[in-house]
């Protein structure tokens, strides 16, 4: 039994609409969960490596090795055509003794209608080192590559990168939200305990940042940022949730052995923080059930014996559900 991925174009319903990630091809898709149906409106033989979904410009952009090149292309949602295509050579960057490997872990983030972020390795995951080896600034509609200067204000750099978020503000604004340290709170608590304090684990370090999208591009740069929050050896960060031009998660603090909710309001600035533990585990145990109303559809198709098993993703929830492919 397949397992596909399907990633939301709109609002979870009834009936919604979704890109669907296969093997060997993507399509847009009709969703209906009531039915447990899924209808191809437009499909795109072709495999793909890493992809970005940006619904606020209705496109669509992944990536492809062929190779020792990186192909890069994006799409219209409406039309899936105007198809560009866009080639980072990899020879130009990395050693013939790294090429020789097959291997490679990467990250495509979409900006605009013109540029992406892509961050690739082509080195084995080695502790004391970060994760990723370079960054690119994609430009698709000139056809041109740069690889930018990964550090932050902050001594922090890039190639640390764990998560990030397209974030757009009712005022229009759009900003890329970034999280550093490859580390869940779980393994970064247990490293606390026995950890040299002058000599910390490489990647104690913890960072999250807001970066205006429009001046990344001017600047081709990440010199100016806004750092939201930096923690070291003795806290973590979890459950980032943006809403409504409000950033949440819930930090701990391992020496205190204390967690705080704290609410950024991008739009106007103002930061609280909250040490009521209701609201925090309400937070941390966010469910889909608990907010909508057409989770009883997604557990009924999941006991349900179909054909095929689909992955259901959204910015915060996953889950697997069954549906019939019709034509």
């Amino acid at each position: 039994m397949s397992n596909n991925q399907l990633i939301p174009t709109n609002e979870i319903k009834e009936e919604f609409e979704a890109i669907l990630l296969e093997h060997d091809s993507i399509a847009h898709c009709e969703i209906n969960l009531k039915n447990g149906t899924i209808k191809n409106i437009h499909q795109l033989d072709t495999s793909y490596d890493e992809f970005a979904l940006d619904t606020v410009n209705n496109e669509f952009c992944f990536s492809l090795k062929d190779k020792n090149n990186i192909n890069f292309y994006r799409m219209n949602l409406q039309t899936f055509s105007q198809i560009n295509a866009i080639t980072l050579h990899l020879d130009n960057y990395f050693s013939s003794e790294e090429l020789k490997d097959e291997s490679y872990y990467s990250k495509l983030i979409y900006l605009n209608h013109q540029y992406l972020l892509y961050w690739i390795t082509k080195r084995a995951i080695n502790y004391g080192h970060p994760f990723y080896q370079c960054i690119f600034l994609v430009n698709t509609s000139r056809g041109e590559i740069k690889r930018l200067n990964p550090f932050l204000p902050n001594g922090d750099n890039l190639l640390r990168l764990d998560t990030s978020k397209n974030i757009y503000l009712s005022n229009q604004n759009h900003f890329l939200l970034v999280k550093t340290g490859r580390i869940r709170p779980f393994e970064k608590q247990a490293m606390y305990k026995r950890v040299d304090i002058e000599n910390p684990y490489h990647d104690h370090l913890e960072s999250i940042y807001l970066m205006e999208v429009s001046t990344l591009i001017d600047q081709q740069n990440f010199n100016n940022t806004t750092l939201l929050s930096l923690l070291n050896y003795s806290g973590a960060s979890e459950n980032l949730r943006y809403e409504n031009n409000v950033l949440s998660y819930v930090v701990s603090d391992f020496t205190n052995n204390t967690k705080e909710l704290i609410k950024h309001d991008l739009l106007v600035g103002d930061v609280s923080r909250c040490q009521d533990d209701q609201f925090i585990r309400d937070h941390l145990n966010y469910e889909l059930e608990v907010e909508t109303s057409y989770y009883h559809y997604i557990v009924k198709l999941f006991k349900q014996e179909k054909t095929d098993s689909f992955s259901l993703i959204d910015d915060e929830l996953s889950f697997n559900l069954k549906l019939d492919k019709i034509s």
